[in-house]
């Protein structure tokens, strides 16, 4: 099954996954579409697959990083760290940016669910920070962080390297502005 992934990777890396098909799948694998077929029984289930490795890969790191104690950092360091880390994985992975797509665009009714892991994960962080800060708006403060992040993540690594730090430094910027008046320790004023 690894080496089935490894080579639907691959190929989706190169032509995308529209173009993607599970007879090529194969035999980059040096199997048969039949072997493929008892492990996954549609390219869709393929690509979801693929979809839940990387969403793991994000996962593993953000729950790392959680027990080193990122909750505590300054927001905009926490932030920076946490943006360019999903940038390193997907540079990692070149398939995750068409995964990504092709899962998040899906009308099947687990891609929704896609990244609900990592949301937990922020939304913990956040209520780390700010344990005051009402569940319901935290959830959806972690939602949006999650969902803005992957988004121009996606949209970065389609880029020149150049263009690409720019973005992922407005990137981290955008995300900064927007859960710094929830989330960033008020500074105690002067007297």
């Amino acid at each position: 099954m690894q080496q089935l992934l490894a080579a639907a990777a691959e190929v989706i890396a190169e032509v995308g996954v529209d173009n993607a098909t599970t007879n090529a799948v194969a035999a980059r694998a040096n199997t048969s579409v039949g072997v493929l077929y008892k492990f996954f029984p549609n390219k869709q289930a393929l690509v979801e697959a693929l979809a839940e490795r990387y969403v793991g890969s994000i996962d593993e790191v953000l729950l790392r990083q959680e027990q080193e104690g990122i909750s505590s950092w300054p927001l905009p360091e926490a932030i920076d760290w946490v943006v360019r880390a999903i940038v390193l994985i997907h540079e990692q992975n070149p398939a995750f940016q068409h995964v990504y797509r092709a899962v998040r665009g899906s009308s099947q009714g687990g891609s929704v669910a896609l990244l609900d892991q990592p949301k937990r994960v922020i939304d913990r962080l956040l209520a780390q920070r700010t344990p005051t800060a009402p569940a319901h708006l935290r959830e959806l403060h972690a939602t949006t962080a999650v969902e803005a992040a992957h988004a121009l993540v996606v949209c970065a690594v389609s880029l020149p390297a150049r263009e690409r730090a720019r973005l992922t430094e407005q990137t981290v910027l955008l995300l900064t502005r927007y859960l710094e008046p929830e989330y960033a320790p008020v500074s105690p004023t002067s007297t």
